[in-house]
């Protein structure tokens, strides 16, 4: 089974940025926008599991876009690009937008890469705890039915739910709860 690759978002004002991050990351399905107010269009049309986005743009800034991008795609991995630093907005953006990595103009390649890959396995692993607490919250709540059932046939007749089984797979009935005048078939005997 060939798994589709990543979808990535690709936010920059600066066409020649955009084009070198378009050919590093050829192994994923890139889309780019040269504003922030055109990627939550096409955030609005298609689903990334990743999102780059540069800092300052005109416009929109960065972490304007992303928190209207969070609203859209919470599950979608957020990475800035930055040419400066300023402690402040790194802070904001951690805290407000839960942004994974910044990461500084001029970039290494290798470390692109490696921020993209990091962020992908975080979403994977993210959403398969999700999968597994929603499948365990779904087990506690047949368990919590199934449970309602018993107490309730419980009551109706008491020990009813009890039942010892023998090493055959047999029902093993405790002679004290057989009623003295009931005649035995055969089989009981």
């Amino acid at each position: 089974m060939n798994a589709q690759p990543a979808s990535i978002l690709i936010v920059d004002d600066e066409p020649n940025i955009l084009k070198a991050l378009n050919r590093l990351l050829r192994p994923y399905q890139v889309v780019s926008a040269d504003s922030g107010e055109q990627a939550l269009v096409l955030a609005g049309k298609q689903p990334f599991d990743l999102v780059i986005s540069d800092y300052r743009m005109p416009g929109m800034d960065g972490i304007s876009f992303l928190m209207k991008f969070m609203v859209l795609q919470p599950d979608a991995v957020r990475l800035i690009l930055t040419g400066y630093a300023d402690l402040e907005a790194t802070q904001q953006a951690i805290n407000e937008i839960g942004v994974f990595r910044f990461l500084n103009k001029p970039w290494n390649n290798h470390e692109i890469v490696n921020a993209v890959e990091k962020g992908l396995e975080l979403k994977r692993v993210l959403l398969e705890n999700r999968r597994l607490a929603d499948q365990v919250r779904d087990q506690q709540t047949r368990l919590d039915q199934q449970e309602a059932i018993l107490r309730a046939l419980e009551a109706e007749e008491p020990g009813i739910t009890k039942v010892n089984w023998g090493p055959d797979g047999s029902i093993i009935l405790d002679p004290a709860d057989l009623d003295d005048n009931e005649p035995l078939n055969d089989w009981k005997r």
